[in-house]
């Protein structure tokens, strides 16, 4: 029910943008991010190598002299976060087994972005915000291997993003960006946590 909902809202806003882009003075755009990641999963010790985060955004921008602002939507992907917690023993192998704990999560976006130009207009600062659904999936098994289990978690959350970047032309661009992403998790760690996500972004405006 909840992905039902979240790819009916994903479809209200893009028809909402194609409802109103021959109307106002503006563009399409499609931006496409690959990014390094940190999730916030206190208490985990041997970490793996962070890995890699990456994102595919489309929408449309309103432009008014240096601003431009608009709506967004997409997917994100966030990686794995992996490592050993010491506080958490298998009942199996007590004391001396602790868990090791890995997760991935991604999802869909639908949000507002905002946009101001500097200079000779290439130059821009951004800045984005909204809606996160978040899927989440988590192994555990301890370290001696007698136990393993997984688990599965999606619900609404939140992401919000800073950005600098350069308008090569009218119609391509380059940005570095932070964002992060707060996802809810039933059952799965504390039940949310966040995760850091930054990276570069190339869009295409059309």
């Amino acid at each position: 029910m909840k992905t039902w909902i979240s790819k009916a809202a994903i479809g209200a806003a893009l028809a909402v943008a194609c409802s109103t882009a021959m109307a106002a003075d503006g563009q399409f755009f499609v931006n496409g991010e690959a990014a390094g990641q940190d999730t916030a999963f206190n208490n985990l010790r041997d970490r793996d190598p962070t890995s890699w985060a990456g994102a595919l955004r489309l929408g449309y921008l309103w432009n008014t002299g240096p601003y431009s602002w608009g709506i967004e939507t997409g997917y994100v992907d966030l990686g794995k976060v992996a490592g050993t917690n010491f506080n958490l023993v298998s009942s199996e192998g007590g004391p001396y087994d602790p868990l090791r704990i890995s997760a991935k999560t991604h999802g869909e976006i639908l949000g507002g972005n905002f946009k101001v130009h500097y200079g000779d207009y290439r130059w821009f600062v951004s800045a984005r915000a909204g809606w996160f659904h978040s899927q989440t999936s988590e192994n555990v098994h301890d370290t001696l291997g007698l136990i393993t289990g997984s688990a599965h978690a999606s619900d609404n959350g939140f992401y919000a993003g800073v950005g600098v970047g350069y308008d090569f032309t009218q119609h391509l661009g380059l940005s570095l960006n932070y964002d992060l992403f707060h996802s809810q998790a039933p059952g799965i760690w504390q039940g949310h946590f966040g995760t850091s996500m930054y990276g570069g972004t190339l869009e295409y405006r059309f």
